[in-house]
């Protein structure tokens, strides 16, 4: 039986690499890689397609990315499985993702074979975290700072809209992507604040960094970004 697999990065090393990869594996077809999600969609519009491999943080296209992009992916298609390809660790992202219906989470500090193994696996119905993501989901979650309670249980909107805040995404923009008013974007951020005891934006990006929301690189570029703006 062949594969129809659709690949989804915005970094292009990556995405060479994995197309590279899935073309010399058997019974694997790349239909097509795209850089952001509204070409993803486009391409899922267009091509047959059987399980789609998508980076997790992926910004700038009109479907956005994260969990959004996700349901929005099992809602539209819900026929193609899932693998999503990330670097981000915590636990309860990992979580969140298969709860989303993904069917396959892989990291990208794992061996790349783990793709080709997560695609044959959702292929047959079945699901596969890669060796890494395992432990991972195992691992205790990091303190967040301004909480040094017991971790605190957001919401999954309230988790992905702070995911992108700490992104750089301003609240207009975080609900155009969610699909969701600026009042409720704005209710669902000060209420995760404050479940959180965080007190100011600096905070935010802190908490999102520890938890592995976002990474190091991406909190440089937001800050570099911030601080262009003032001059």
């Amino acid at each position: 039986m062949n594969i129809r697999v659709a690949v989804a990065d915005d970094h292009p090393t990556m995405l060479a690499g994995m197309g590279l990869l899935l073309s010399r594996a058997a019974g694997i077809t790349v239909v097509g890689m795209v850089t952001d999600s509204t070409q993803l969609v486009d391409l899922l519009g267009k091509s047959a397609c059987d399980v789609v491999v998508t980076d997790f943080s992926m910004p700038g296209g009109r479907y956005g990315d994260g969990l959004a992009l996700l349901r929005f992916l099992k809602r539209r298609f819900p026929h193609i499985k899932l693998v999503v390809f990330t670097g981000i660790e915590n636990s309860e992202v990992i979580k969140g993702i298969m709860d989303v219906g993904a069917s396959g989470v892989v990291s990208k500090a794992d061996d790349l074979g783990q793709v080709e193994t997560a695609i044959r696996m959702a292929q047959l119905g079945g699901r596969y975290l890669s060796p890494l993501k395992n432990s991972q989901l195992a691992a205790p979650a990091p303190a967040a700072p301004g909480n040094t309670e017991q971790a605190v249980k957001l919401s999954k909107r309230e988790a992905e809209v702070l995911r992108m805040y700490a992104e750089g995404l301003t609240i207009s923009e975080i609900g155009a992507r969610a699909g969701r008013s600026n009042k409720t974007i704005s209710a669902q951020k000060v209420a995760a604040m404050k479940k959180l005891g965080l007190k100011h934006d600096a905070d935010i990006f802190r908490y999102a960094q520890a938890k592995g929301l976002v990474q190091a690189s991406q909190i440089a570029r937001r800050n570099a970004s911030r601080d262009d703006s003032d001059v």
